[in-house]
């Protein structure tokens, strides 16, 4: 009898037992702490479409999934809320959505919303347009993409493109196709009159068909929390319940790395900060993003849009102090100065092509020369006077919240002003410094060389298209940007860098993509649109005392860019709480 009585009292232990930890657990969710910069309401909006909308960057993959995953160690898609995809016997493209996934409207997921997307790109000048002549439903599930010309770049672009709810975009969607069908572009009056609206549309709230979804009342000036979409892709594999994101960018988000209250982070952080980190106990990972700062320069600004000037500025800044200065190992020298990654230039460009390339060396004697050499002296300060009697004096804008570019910024101008120039450094917030370069309101900037994909000519859209007067969204493209003629002449012989960028990834002849890549390559090296300053690789915090994942040597950690490897863990669930 004494035994049983001892029997019940145990089982009534371990029944209390389990009822505390299931109140507990109810009451403190799992939850991934991440960080992004972001606009809050009212600036900040619901339409993923227009500028000024509140971006949560690589983290929008978690509530409007990508069709696929490009994995970079492998070349290989992995399939997200598409199913199937591939290349018809006719050179077309079909995709085919997962069945069963519902947006957090409760409208289920299907193909008018793939053609909802990809119209309404349109509208905004997606480069995919380019090689792209309509989209059209074959069935509830499956979109056929009718190509101008079949190639791996346009199956990137395809599936690598995030789903938007046609509930939302659906209406703007069905007339931008009309339009399409009808051969309309900018300047038509239907055209700009829609566009006009979808700049202005102002959605209530991001319909998800992710796993995590966000609700207004979880915005803050500090952070948005994600909550689960039950019905979204993957609500059933992912690990956390919610995922946080904190507001604000490095100089922000430090402390809270510090603290242990955001597990990882893609910031650029000075080397001392990192070094804290790593006392901590905190990992720091350093995948390659395939991309990096540069000195942007007003190519409608005398005497800047003098190739000679660009040249000496090159080789007056030393690369290598400003990479380490501003982000310690991870700020690698561009070495070959062709504004496409070193890490991939041999896959594309032969040896003896890239033994030709100048490297623009650290030196101030030859910069000097080269600007002698065409009728620039120095005043009695040392200051460089053109050969218009003007002097050298301009001013430098860069993004204030980015520590590693203002970090950046600040190096070169010191360097410049050391070598005899007269520049300002002055730091903007960094969606409105982005937009001024946009509007062609700079003289010099910094901003990005390079992007995080395997093809090159998608790198030279960054400074022939996105910073020459396109822009990414709508309500962006306005100013003109950097106003750089794409119709150049160079050693090598004339060449149209923004059709070239587009054609090298065109149709499937490797050859003639080689070819136009090394033009593209050498134009660039020589005529230094932009400067390079330094690849960067990442000093990413990843707080393993909070989350589970994948050893630091894994080749996941190659993906970069739009590719990124976080969204792609969490959303298949090989990140989980540690």
């Amino acid at each position: 009898m004494r035994s049983k009585r001892f029997l019940l009292i145990g089982l009534m232990v371990a029944l209390m037992a389990v009822m505390s930890f299931g109140a507990a657990g109810a009451q403190e969710p799992t939850r991934a702490a991440v960080g992004w910069p972001y606009q809050v309401p009212p600036d900040g909006h619901f339409n993923a479409y227009a500028t000024g909308r509140i971006d949560l960057g690589i983290y929008i993959d978690l509530m409007m999934p990508p069709l696929s995953v490009y994995i970079w160690a492998t070349g290989q898609y992995d399939p997200m809320i598409a199913e199937s995809f591939g290349f018809t016997d006719d050179g077309d493209y079909t995709v085919t959505l997962k069945e069963g996934v519902t947006w957090s409207d409760g409208t289920p997921v299907t193909s008018a919303d793939l053609v909802a997307t990809f119209n309404t790109g349109y509208l905004i000048g997606w480069s995919i347009w380019n090689d792209l002549a309509g989209v059209s439903v074959v069935d509830e599930r499956t979109v056929l993409f009718d190509l101008t010309a079949a190639s791996p770049l346009i199956e990137r672009r395809i599936m690598t493109e995030n789903l938007r709810p046609a509930s939302v975009y659906g209406d703007i969607g069905e007339r931008a196709g009309e339009l399409i069908a009808a051969g309309a572009g900018a300047g038509d009056e239907n055209f700009d009159a829609l566009l006009t609206e979808l700049t202005e549309f102002r959605p209530e709230v991001y319909v998800s068909a992710g796993p995590y979804q966000l609700l207004s009342e979880n915005i803050s000036d500090a952070s948005v929390t994600l909550v689960k979409n039950e019905g979204g892709l993957n609500s059933d594999v992912v690990q956390f319940d919610e995922i946080l994101v904190w507001n604000g960018e490095t100089e922000t988000v430090t402390p809270l790395v510090s603290s242990g209250e955001l597990h990882y982070g893609t910031y650029g952080f000075p080397p001392a900060t990192e070094a804290s980190f790593v006392d901590l106990g905190i990992s720091i990972l350093r995948p390659p993003l395939y991309s990096g700062p540069a000195v942007y320069v007003n190519h409608s600004i005398y005497p800047l849009n003098r190739v000679e000037v660009r040249q000496a500025m090159a080789h007056a800044i030393d690369r290598e102090e400003n990479g380490f200065v501003s982000l310690g190992e991870s700020g690698v020298a561009h070495e070959f100065m062709t504004g496409f990654t070193d890490n991939l230039l041999s896959v594309w460009i032969d040896e003896e092509t890239i033994d030709t390339l100048n490297t623009y060396e650290f030196d101030r004697d030859g910069a000097a020369a080269i600007l002698e050499g065409i009728g620039f002296t120095r005043g009695d300060d040392g200051v460089w006077i053109d050969d218009q009697g003007n002097r050298m004096s301009f001013e430098l804008i860069f993004p204030a919240e980015f520590a590693d570019w203002a970090a950046a910024a600040e190096n070169v101008t010191a360097q410049l002003n050391d070598f005899g120039f007269e520049i300002s450094a002055r730091g903007v917030q960094f969606q409105q410094q982005q937009q001024d370069v946009y509007d062609s309101n700079f003289e010099l900037a910094i901003r990005n060389w390079g992007l995080g994909s395997p093809f090159p000519g998608e790198a030279y859209l960054q400074p022939y298209n996105r910073y020459n007067g396109q822009g990414e969204l709508a309500g962006e493209g306005v100013g003109g940007g950097m106003r750089f003629e794409p119709n150049v002449s160079y050693s090598g012989g004339e060449i149209n860098v923004l059709d070239a960028a587009n054609e090298s990834s065109r149709g499937t002849d490797l050859e003639a993509q080689r070819e136009l890549v090394r033009g593209l390559v050498l134009s660039y090296n020589e005529l230094l649109p932009a400067i390079p300053l330094w690849e960067r690789y990442g000093n990413n915090p990843l707080n393993r005392e909070f989350l589970s994942a994948p050893e630091s040597m894994d080749p996941i950690y190659l993906n970069g860019g739009s590719d990124h490897f976080m969204p792609y863990l969490i959303l298949t669930g090989q990140v989980g709480p540690a």
